[in-house]
Order: structure tokens, then C-alpha cells, then sequence
């Protein structure tokens, strides 16, 4: 008898967000797979029903359904983040399996209130698993030190796949001056702001874009900073781009700069070896499993030293480009969507 499986892919309701993307991506991929010991349902906003094919079985989410319990006689709920309000109530019989993007805020050592009930609010849904997936080891490791996993509960790492997998680097006269990029919304555990005072010890022809969500007061910190290190005519804001400028960004840049001290796994990086252009990251959290041995990577964040990663990085890259972009290349395609799919679907057929 097959399991019946529903997987949570109410987020498609904006894809222009991470949760979003990932559900497009997922969705998309577990489509084209052999799954003929499963029932799959996918648990979709109203417009994307019969999206995906007629390989699935679609049931329509709707707001308010926040409020009701509308998921019901399924064998296995998949809530594609822990951090979902909608699933199953009082279901004895159903299997729950949660996708742990991240615990960002269990990294730092706070004892706020709100950081106590996200605390309890995962351990809450770890209680309940029937198994854990985590998109990094270093995710999987730190929810196992923070928090108390079931015996009963299996744990896996399926890393996210490439949503540029496969794709070329576009040419564009728009962008055929030297730059970095930085990529993702500013918050303060991304550490954008460090890369502003660096850049007054690099050439003075390159300029820094930054893409991304940012707030009208975080780009008006930002270009102070810059004003005060003497670089703001070096620096671009551009703000969420689309996916074609995001392409051609990343296909005609010098390399990505990402210092970021806390992620659960580090998109951008794969994004951009996609295109086979440099990668200098922190040495922080998952960045290291993503970077491999082909990434630059920052150990602390002085001035002086993060310009002299970035000048080695781009040496060492012309000094043989082909070789180098192939490398980079090799490393992001061990980051698929088909994989991922395939893991998934594993997943359900464990439990």
C-alpha cells in the first residue's frame, strides 16, 4: 500500500523569497521522478494548482487555513520549514517530517524572551519528528548540541540544490567595469558592512555592488560608511535585482565577497561558481562545506588582511582563469535540485 505524503508548499504564495524558491525548486524536481510507491500531494496557493502536472495530487491552501486544521488522513506531513504554522493537528497517525533550514538565532548567546520561545517552539516540532532533515552538517551539528533530538527520530543532511545549475555566463556592456559583488539581504550577522572600509585598499577602479534587500536607513549607513572611508563613488546599492540582472552580475564580476558569520547553508556561493568567477567567504558555520577547497576564505575581518585575501584571489585566478572557473564549476555542480529531489523521496519511503 503506498504512504500518502502532503508536503507544504504553501510559500509558493511568493517566490521571490527564499522559502518560496525553495518550494519552486523542490516542487518542480520531485515532479520528474520515479515515485510510484508514493502518493504525493502538494499543499499549493490556488494559482498553482495543476502547476506542476498531473504526476502529483494538489490540495489548495487558503489563509485562514492558519486558523483550522485542514490537513487530514495523510501518512507523512513534510513541513518544508520548522517554522510553519500550518500542518496537522491531532493527527496520532501521521509521520511529521521538517526541513531545519537554520537556528541562526541559537548561535549567539542571547536570553531574551522572544529567543526563549523560538527555543521552544522548535524543540516543540523536534519532539514530534519522525525525522529531521538539515541543508548543511554544520546545521545538523548545531541543533544537535542545542537541542534534545528523539532516539526515535531520523537525521539527514540534503543539501539545496543549484537554481543556476547549468547555466552560462552572460556578457553585458552594462557591467564591463571591475567589481565585487555581495549578495543577500543586509542583516548584521551577513557582515556586509566590514567589506566598505576594505575596499579603500584595493585598486582604486573597482567598485563594490551590493544586491539584495536593504532598507532605506541600512543604505543610508551604508553610504555613510563608504563617505567616511573615502569610497562612496566606489559603491552601488542596487537593491533586489531581477533573476536575469542577477546572472549577468554574477557572470561579469572580479569575485563574490561574502563574510558572513552565520548561515545554515550559503547560496550565493553556489550561485556564483556557477559562473565560475572567485569566492572569498568566511570561514564560519556551513560556508566551508559549500566553498570546498576551491573558496578564499577570511578568517577575521581587519581592513588590511581582507584586501590582501581579495588581491591574492584575483592573482591566483588570472594566473591560469580557465582551469581555475572549471574548478569552481566542478564544486557547484555537486549542488542539484535532482539530487536533492531524490533524497526526499527516500526520506519518505524510510519512515
Amino acid at each position: 500500500m503506498s504512504n500518502n505524503v502532503i508536503i507544504d508548499f504553501h510559500y509558493l504564495r511568493n517566490t521571490n523569497k527564499g522559502f518560496g524558491q525553495y518550494c519552486l525548486n523542490l516542487a518542480q524536481h520531485l515532479q520528474h521522478e520515479e515515485f510510484s510507491d508514493l502518493n504525493l500531494t502538494y499543499y499549493v496557493p490556488k494559482q498553482w494548482r495543476k502547476h506542476f502536472g498531473n504526476s502529483v495530487n494538489y490540495k489548495t491552501y487558503y489563509s485562514f487555513h492558519k486558523h483550522f486544521n485542514f490537513i487530514k488522513n495523510y501518512d507523512i506531513f513534510h513541513g518544508i520549514t520548522h517554522l510553519s504554522k500550518i500542518e496537522p493537528t491531532n493527527s496520532s497517525n501521521t509521520k511529521f517530517v521538517y526541513t531545519i533550514h537554520d537556528a541562526i538565532f541559537s548561535l549567539f548567546e542571547r536570553e531574551d524572551e522572544s529567543t526563549k520561545i523560538r527555543y521552544k517552539q522548535l524543540q516543540e516540532k523536534i519532539d514530534k519528528s519522525s525525522a529531521l532533515v538539515y541543508i548543511s552538517d554544520f546545521t545538523k551539528q548545531n541543533i544537535q548540541n542545542k537541542f534534545n533530538i528523539p532516539e526515535h527520530t531520523k537525521e539527514y543532511t540534503i543539501y539545496n540544490g543549484n537554481p543556476f545549475e547549468g547555466l552560462k555566463p552572460v556578457k553585458s556592456k552594462h557591467f564591463s567595469f571591475r567589481y565585487l559583488l555581495s549578495v543577500g539581504e543586509f542583516r548584521g550577522y551577513k557582515n556586509q558592512d566590514k567589506l566598505i572600509p576594505m575596499l579603500k585598499y584595493l585598486d582604486k577602479d573597482i567598485k563594490l555592488i551590493f544586491i539584495g534587500k536593504c532598507s532605506k536607513e541600512k543604505k543610508d549607513e551604508i553610504n555613510k560608511l563608504a563617505n567616511s572611508n573615502d569610497v562612496l563613488d566606489r559603491v552601488i546599492i542596487k537593491g533586489i535585482v531581477s533573476e536575469k540582472e542577477k546572472i549577468e552580475l554574477y557572470s561579469n564580476a572580479l569575485a563574490l565577497l561574502h563574510p558572513s558569520l552565520a548561515e545554515g547553508f550559503g547560496l550565493p556561493v553556489v550561485e556564483a561558481m556557477t559562473f565560475g568567477i572567485p569566492v572569498i567567504i568566511s570561514n564560519k558555520t556551513s560556508l566551508p562545506e559549500v566553498g570546498g577547497n576551491v573558496a578564499y576564505y577570511m578568517e577575521h575581518y581587519n581592513p588590511e588582511y581582507m584586501a590582501d585575501i581579495v588581491k591574492e584571489a584575483l592573482n591566483q585566478f588570472q594566473q591560469n582563469p580557465k582551469e581555475r572557473a572549471m574548478k569552481l564549476i566542478s564544486q557547484a555542480e555537486k549542488f542539484s535540485w535532482r539530487k536533492s529531489a531524490k533524497q526526499y523521496l527516500q526520506v519518505y519511503r524510510d519512515i
